[in-house]
C-alpha cells in the first residue's frame, strides 16, 4: 500500500461525503424521454450535475448525447471504471426519505448510495487523489457513468458503439473480492388476451410490482361484483409469505393491496413478494374470466412463491455459478391484455434457449417473449485482472478470500476484460433495490481507498 495516496484519500472524505449526499438527492429513475435526455428528466439531470462535479473537481469530462458521462485523466492505455447513476423506483416501507441524501449515525441514506452513486463517486474521489499525487501519468484511467443499467444497457450500446473501448476495466457494482462470473440473465414478457365480461366477479385492474429486477413491495387489483362470500374470503386470506394485506370497500368496488418487502431480483429470497401473494389470492376467487382465471391459476401453480422454478422445470445449479433463480417482476391488467414480467439469473453452463422452449411450453396459447437477454460472463482467476484486483483488496484488507460467482448483472459484460471488482464488503448487509438502502461512511472510504491503489497499480504496472 502507498502510505502518503492513502492518507490523501482519507483527507478528501468530508468531501466525498457530501458529493454522494448531493447525487442522492436527484431523483434518478428513467421516465418520459426529454431534450437531451434519453431516459428522462431526473437521470439528465443526475448526469449533468455529475459531470459538473467531475469538472469542478479538476477533470476533464463530458456528456455525451445524454447516454453516459466520460472523465478522463492521462492519455495511452486505457483502465476504466464503469458504474452507473440511474436507480431502481424507491418502493415502499422507508424510514427516512429516499432521496435525501441523510448523513445519520455514520451512514449515508438514499436510493443509489449503495447502487451505484456512492461507489462511483468513491471511484471519483478516488482519482482525485491520483490526480494530486500522481501530476503527469504516462496512461489513462477513465470513469464511465452510465443512465440506463437497470433498464436496458441503452448507455452502454451507446458507449460501445461511438467511444473508445478500455484495454481493462472493472465495475463497482456487486461485491469484493473479485467477480470472476456472472449468471446470465433474462426478461421473459408472458401475455394473453383476457374477455371483459358484464357481470359476475370481475377483475378490472391488477398493477403489482415496480421492475422486473426487483422483488415487488406492491401489488394491488381492483375486483367489482364480489358476493359477501367471496369479500369475506379476501378479508380472511393469509399468504404465504409476510406481506399485508389491506382491503378497501369504494361502493361497488374493492380495491386489494399488498405491501411486501423489495429485494435485488438476483436475490429474490431476500424479499417477500407482494405479487405472489396477490396471485395467491386472486387465484382461490370464482373469476367471471375463464382466460385470466386460467393465468393466474398456471401463474400461481407454476411459479407462485417459489425462487429457483422447480414447478417450471428449470431449476437446476452449476458448480461455479449456483442455482437458477427466478422473479415475479411486474403484473399487469388493463385493456384486455394480462402481461407478466419475470426476471431469471440461470448458471453460467446453463442455456438459455432450453428455459425458454420450458416456459413457452408451460405457457401455451400466451405470447412469451424475450427481453434484455445478458449472457453469462466469465473471467479466469488466472488473468492479470482479476489477479491485480485480489492483489490490492489483500493489500487493504489484509483478507485474500477467493473470487466469486454472482447472480447480479454489471456492466463488466459490456466491454472486453472486464470485472466487477466491489463495493459491497464480505459480511456487510446488502440493501441495493431495498427499503432503507444506505451505505456506512467507513466502508464508502474505504472503496475510495482501495480503487486509489488500483488505479495506482495499473498506471505503475503500465509503465513498466
Amino acid at each position: 500500500m502507498d502510505r502518503k495516496l492513502d492518507e490523501i484519500v482519507i483527507s478528501l472524505k468530508d468531501e466525498m461525503v457530501s458529493a454522494i449526499s448531493r447525487s442522492i438527492k436527484i431523483k434518478s429513475v428513467k421516465d418520459t424521454p426529454v431534450e437531451g435526455g434519453p431516459f428522462g428528466e431526473g437521470i439528465k439531470r443526475s448526469l449533468e450535475d455529475t459531470v459538473s462535479l467531475a469538472r469542478e473537481l479538476g477533470f476533464q469530462s463530458r456528456n455525451a448525447d445524454g447516454y453516459v458521462g466520460i472523465v478522463d485523466y492521462g492519455a495511452g492505455t486505457t483502465f476504466a471504471v464503469l458504474g452507473h447513476l440511474d436507480v431502481v423506483p424507491e418502493g415502499q416501507g422507508w424510514d427516512e426519505p429516499p432521496y435525501s441524501g441523510l448523513v445519520k449515525d455514520g451512514e449515508i441514506w438514499g436510493r443509489g448510495t449503495q447502487d451505484d452513486k456512492g461507489p462511483m463517486i468513491a471511484a471519483l474521489f478516488a482519482l482525485k487523489a491520483i490526480k494530486q499525487y500522481i501530476p503527469d501519468p504516462s496512461n489513462r484511467i477513465r470513469l464511465i457513468f452510465g443512465t440506463n443499467e437497470e433498464s436496458g444497457w441503452e448507455c452502454m450500446k451507446y458507449y460501445v458503439k461511438h467511444e473508445e473501448i478500455p484495454d481493462m476495466a472493472v465495475t463497482p457494482d456487486a461485491e469484493f473480492p473479485v467477480i470472476f462470473a456472472e449468471k446470465g440473465i433474462v426478461n421473459y414478457g408472458i401475455s394473453s388476451g383476457v374477455k371483459s365480461p358484464k357481470d359476475g366477479l370481475i377483475v378490472e385492474s391488477i398493477d403489482a410490482g415496480e421492475a422486473s429486477n426487483m422483488v415487488a413491495s406492491s401489488a394491488k387489483a381492483v375486483l367489482k361484483g364480489l358476493t359477501p362470500e367471496a369479500l369475506q374470503k379476501i378479508k380472511d386470506f393469509v399468504p404465504q409469505n409476510e406481506a399485508r394485506l389491506e382491503v378497501r370497500e369504494h361502493g361497488e368496488t374493492v380495491e386489494i393491496t399488498f405491501t411486501g418487502v423489495s429485494a435485488h431480483g438476483s436475490t429474490p429470497y431476500k424479499g417477500q413478494s407482494a405479487m405472489a401473494a396477490l396471485v395467491d389470492l386472486l387465484a382461490t376467487l370464482p373469476l367471471s374470466d375463464p382466460q385470466l382465471k386460467e393465468f393466474l391459476d398456471l401463474l400461481k401453480s407454476r411459479m407462485g412463491y417459489e425462487f429457483y422454478g422447480e414447478s417450471l422445470g428449470i431449476a437446476g445449479k452449476d458448480s461455479m455459478s449456483g442455482e437458477l433463480t427466478l422473479n415475479l417482476g411486474t403484473l399487469k391488467l388493463q385493456a384486455g391484455l394480462i402481461k407478466l414480467v419475470i426476471n431469471i439469473r440461470y448458471p453460467v453452463f446453463f442455456s438459455e434457449a432450453m428455459v425458454r422452449s420450458q416456459i413457452e411450453e408451460t405457457f401455451r396459447g400466451c405470447r412469451v417473449e424475450m427481453h434484455h437477454h445478458q449472457k453469462p460472463l466469465y473471467v479466469s482467476p488466472d488473468s492479470e485482472l482479476v489477479k491485480m484486483c485480489r492483489a490490492v483488496y489483500k493489500e487493504m484488507t489484509g483478507h485474500d478470500e477467493e473470487p466469486i460467482a454472482i447472480g447480479g448483472g454489471t456492466y463488466a459484460r459490456a466491454v472486453p476484460n472486464a470485472v466487477a471488482f466491489g463495493a459491497l464488503f464480505p459480511g456487510r448487509v446488502e440493501r441495493a433495490h431495498q427499503p432503507n438502502e444506505r451505505v456506512s461512511i467507513e466502508d464508502i472510504t474505504m472503496v475510495a481507498r482501495i480503487y486509489a491503489q488500483l488505479f495506482l497499480r495499473f498506471l505503475q504496472s503500465s509503465e513498466n
